[in-house]
């Protein structure tokens, strides 16, 4: 078989199909049904079967993705006794954010590299050899004082609906595959799975101002993300935009 370059360790090797988004996370969106809604750059939303994949990785680094960060990232928000459910937020009891954090980011990154059109639009530039490093090392740190999340921050949502209108299994039942949103200063990239929207954000302004400015994110303030706020489908014009559609579905 083809010997070609794994894209994280850089070794030549036998790629493997790697998937974009884990497997295991399409498997527990399903929760048993054989397709789901599956949001696309562009593109109306459709119920289907769908898996992206290409050769990116060699066996080896599948495994240290899954081991490392896949195993606990799905698992997070599967185990009901590792949360605690209040009106306004949901709190993971125990939380390990280096790899929730990696977890994420580690997606993102395959959807960057990727040459798949769906992910077309995902795509990171200089940044994607930084997350490369940072995902192949397990470790946050670049240089001095700086690490990774001080440029790419994420937050973490669950998606509800208050009016009752969509139903939260049905909210479960999304898919939404990265997709690309503001403008080359301020780009917002969003996820979601589970009824959870994960948010990426990567403002150059910020970057810029980093130069000048002596304090950093802490510990504490990277520990508040285990407290996860929930957010209506209309309290964000992105949400309204991409859920408008099942309303008017439950609706006819």
């Amino acid at each position: 078989m083809k010997m070609e370059r794994c894209c994280l360790c850089n070794k030549e090797a036998i790629l493997q199909q790697s998937h974009i988004v884990p497997s295991s996370v399409f498997k527990s969106v399903k929760a048993g049904e054989p397709q789901l809604y599956v949001f696309e750059e562009n593109t109306n939303p459709v119920y289907r079967n769908v898996d992206p994949k290409e050769k990116l990785l060699c066996r080896d680094c599948e495994q240290f993705l899954s081991v490392n960060y896949e195993q606990y990232g799905t698992a997070l928000t599967k185990n009901p006794k590792n949360v605690v459910k209040c009106k306004e937020h949901i709190e993971f009891r125990k939380f390990d954010y280096k790899k929730w954090y990696l977890y994420h980011l580690s997606i993102l990154w395959r959807a960057s590299i990727s040459s798949l059109k769906v992910f077309s639009n995902i795509k990171l530039g200089e940044f994607d050899q930084i997350l490369q490093q940072c995902i192949r090392a397990n470790c946050l740190h670049l240089c001095g004082s700086l690490s990774l999340d001080d440029f790419i921050t994420i937050t973490m949502f669950r998606v509800i609906d208050k009016s009752s209108r969509i139903d939260d299994h049905a909210i479960k039942n999304i898919m939404l595959n990265p997709v690309r949103h503001g403008d080359n200063d301020d780009v917002l990239f969003f996820f979601m799975a589970n009824g959870f929207l994960v948010q990426f954000r990567l403002n150059k302004n910020h970057i810029e101002q980093l130069r000048y400015k002596s304090e950093r994110r802490t510990d504490l303030d990277r520990n508040m993300q285990r407290l996860v706020r929930k957010v209506d489908i209309t309290e964000s014009a992105f949400l309204v935009d991409n859920f408008n559609w099942l309303i008017e579905k439950m609706k006819s």
